[in-house]
């Protein structure tokens, strides 16, 4: 039973149906014992309530018992992107990926916000002429 009502609100906050998880998830508090859904509660909050700081604690909590788990890793990203880190959100993501380096959704969140590649030559401040000049052969290359 417990199982079928943490997917269930899985399954909303994946949806983006974050009022209807957030109902679910609070009717018998199932999240608690399962990272992934705690994660999901929490990008519900932040959505719904704008309580980021209790939604990334709650991630982060959820990122010590699964370690391994990119999802918690994408909502932990998302959560930040609406407290506008985007720094932060994209190390997030990065940290998922190394777990996953093919989980679409990080991807697709990593594709919207236009992450950089590294500078060509990595000593060099990113606004550097050399790297300026290396960067745009690169991408007419690739």
């Amino acid at each position: 039973m417990e199982i079928e009502v943490v997917e269930k609100g899985i399954g909303f906050a994946r949806d983006g149906r974050f009022s209807e998880a957030l109902r679910i998830f609070d009717e018998d508090l199932c999240f608690t014992q399962h990272p992934t859904a705690m994660s999901h509660y929490a990008v519900c909050l932040a959505n719904v309530e704008g309580n980021y700081d209790k939604a990334i604690s709650l991630c982060l909590m959820a990122a010590e018992k699964e370690f391994y788990n990119p999802e918690i890793y994408l909502n932990l990203g998302r959560i930040f992107l609406l407290n506008g880190q985007k720094s932060v959100a994209v190390r997030a993501f990065r940290k998922g990926l190394k777990f996953d380096n093919c989980h679409f959704d990080i991807l697709k969140e990593m594709k919207k916000l236009g992450v950089r590649r590294k500078p060509i030559v990595g000593f060099l401040p990113r606004q550097n002429p050399v790297n300026r000049l290396l960067g745009r052969l690169a991408g007419r290359i690739a």
